[in-house]
């Protein structure tokens, strides 16, 4: 079993740092989701009135994008590919993200990304009912 972790923690990526907006029923119900998943912790779930080492570029997106920071090469990725870099981290994650290779697919993903953002707050307000 033991091989198994280490094989599986080896196809994962990460860790990375993800703020989201915790103001947010959607964002957080995805984060719980995504927590739940995240068998090696390898993502350090970071709320937006977070006051530690995080880009300040990167704060100023969070009322509108989830963000994810790799703290060891100092970047910052937005929209789906943050949702990407998430799943990346996840146990087979890998398998899931090896189609954004595909010209033209990561575009279609950041529209429907963009879309359900702008809605994020309407999308809970509809299902409470």
């Amino acid at each position: 079993m033991e091989f198994i972790k280490k094989v599986f923690n080896k196809t994962t990526q990460g860790p990375f740092w993800v703020m989201y907006d915790n103001d947010c029923p959607f964002c957080c119900k995805m984060t719980y989701f995504f927590k739940k998943l995240d068998y090696f912790d390898k993502i350090q779930w970071v709320k937006k009135d977070f006051e530690g080492d995080f880009p300040k570029e990167a704060l100023s997106k969070i009322d509108s994008t989830i963000v994810v920071y790799d703290p060891s090469k100092h970047e910052v990725f937005y929209h789906s590919e943050a949702v990407f870099k998430i799943i990346s981290c996840l146990p087979l994650g890998l398998f899931f993200v090896g189609g954004l290779k595909i010209p033209g697919v990561l575009k279609v993903c950041d529209f429907y990304y963009k879309r359900i953002s702008k809605n994020r707050h309407y999308i809970c307000s509809k299902r409470k009912k």
